[in-house]
């Protein structure tokens, strides 16, 4: 009997020991009542330091938190949108791989997705790539950060790629219509058939509606002619954010395009949009000489111009795009010129344009709320109080759109 006894003594040992490292284990990552109240009370105060843009304090209560708890993924969020709003992205690419490692790769994964979706919105597809690809390595169910990974395909002109994407299972609710919708985008390229059959392969909510709709309705207007299909498909690209897609339907066109106004147009709006200004520039110089859509020319023009750094030649289109727009549908490219101008310090172009334009509309309220900030740029108080006092007059007789209700009271108490 002492023999059997002896024989399982090693294993009843390691069982205890087991055990033991076990608990210790379990009892030194619990989460206390009072570390958890700390914890909370602490996002909390950096949430409220956030909302009232004090990021350095904001910061310090965040990363206290994150010592408390360093398992939970709110602070490290709260740090990277301080981050992302400060403009630190490659800051915030340190915390994910450095500082929030001992957070699950499902919690990884979500920040890895947040900063990607920055970089997307400002249409860095390269970085916006290396986040979602990153967040995607973790090997964790993320279908919105795969969604993105694939629109990111499209944006980088990996159209292949980007189909295995949006094809991929485990898609739910609006990002399955959205992948859907965006596969009958890739079929149409070369197999309208096809797109119509990927389009209708599933039920769309009333979320994606008007998307399916556009579509639909974009497939059933085709005809026989190429340049006419082309142009159609181009606009619903370009519209929805993917230039590159529509660079692939109308390319092909190009030859037979030459006196084709709107399929020029879209090609060098498409270019423009992918990022290629070169080829944009040269495109819409021979859509100008068509005649029509001069406004819309010029104005992509002065985009194109203005990211290839040729001030002279930005300022030269948005000065022609201005002259062919007038009324409300200029206030977007007006506003648009008046901030390129400002970023380049080109003072006496602004106010040039402002006050011609002033003359010619004098009860834009947009015109005088821009006259009010170059004024206040050049320090001229007393003009600043006569475009306030206009606006002032114009406040009475008028209702204030936009932000302009919200922008006349901020240059009011400046």
């Amino acid at each position: 009997m002492k023999n059997n006894i002896k024989k399982y003594i090693p294993w009843i040992i390691l069982v205890l020991l087991v055990a033991s490292l076990g608990t210790w284990y379990y009892l030194s990552r619990r989460v206390s009542e009072e570390q958890l109240s700390q914890y909370e009370s602490k996002i909390e105060e950096a949430l409220d330091y956030e909302e009232s843009r004090d990021f350095s304090m904001a910061m310090k209560r965040y990363y206290e938190a994150a010592e408390i708890v360093p398992k939970r993924v709110e602070a490290y969020d709260g740090i990277i949108s301080v981050l992302i709003k400060k403009d630190k992205l490659d800051d915030a690419e340190e915390v994910i791989k450095e500082s929030a490692k001992p957070l699950s790769n499902d919690d990884r994964s979500t920040l890895y997705k947040k900063v990607g979706d920055e970089y997307y919105s400002r249409k860095l597809f390269d970085k916006a790539y290396e986040m979602y690809d990153a967040g995607s390595f973790l090997g964790v169910n993320n279908p919105v950060l795969e969604l993105m990974l694939g629109k990111t395909y499209l944006n980088l002109g990996e159209v292949s790629d980007a189909r295995g994407q949006f094809s991929k299972a485990g898609y739910v609710g609006r990002d399955l219509e959205e992948a859907n919708l965006l596969l009958a985008y890739i079929d149409a390229i070369d197999n309208t058939d096809k797109a119509k059959s990927t389009l209708n392969s599933i039920s769309n909510s009333d979320e994606m509606e008007i998307y399916y709709e556009e579509f639909r309705k974009t497939l059933e207007d085709l005809n026989d002619d190429k340049k006419f299909n082309a142009t159609k498909l181009a606009r619903v690209y370009i519209n929805n954010g993917y230039p590159y897609l529509a660079i692939l339907v109308l390319e092909p066109q190009r030859e037979d395009m030459s006196e084709y106004l709107e399929g020029l147009y879209f090609l060098g709006r498409a270019y423009y949009d992918y990022g290629d200004y070169a080829k944009s520039i040269e495109t819409l110089d021979g859509a100008l000489t068509l005649g029509g859509m001069e406004g819309e020319i010029f104005w992509v023009k002065g985009r194109a111009y203005a990211f290839t750094n040729n001030l002279e030649n930005a300022i030269n289109s948005y000065d022609s795009a201005v002259g062919y727009y007038s009324g409300e549908s200029s206030v977007a490219l007006v506003e648009e010129y008046f901030k390129f101008l400002m970023e380049n310090n080109q003072m006496l172009k602004a106010e040039e344009l402002v006050k011609s334009l002033l003359i010619a509309f004098p009860s834009e309220v947009y015109l005088n709320l821009l006259a009010v900030e170059l004024n206040y740029v050049l320090d001229e108080t007393a003009k600043v109080e006569f475009y306030l006092s206009n606006l002032e007059e114009l406040r009475e007789e008028v209702t204030f759109v936009r932000n302009d209700e919200k922008d006349f009271l901020k240059w009011r108490i400046a």
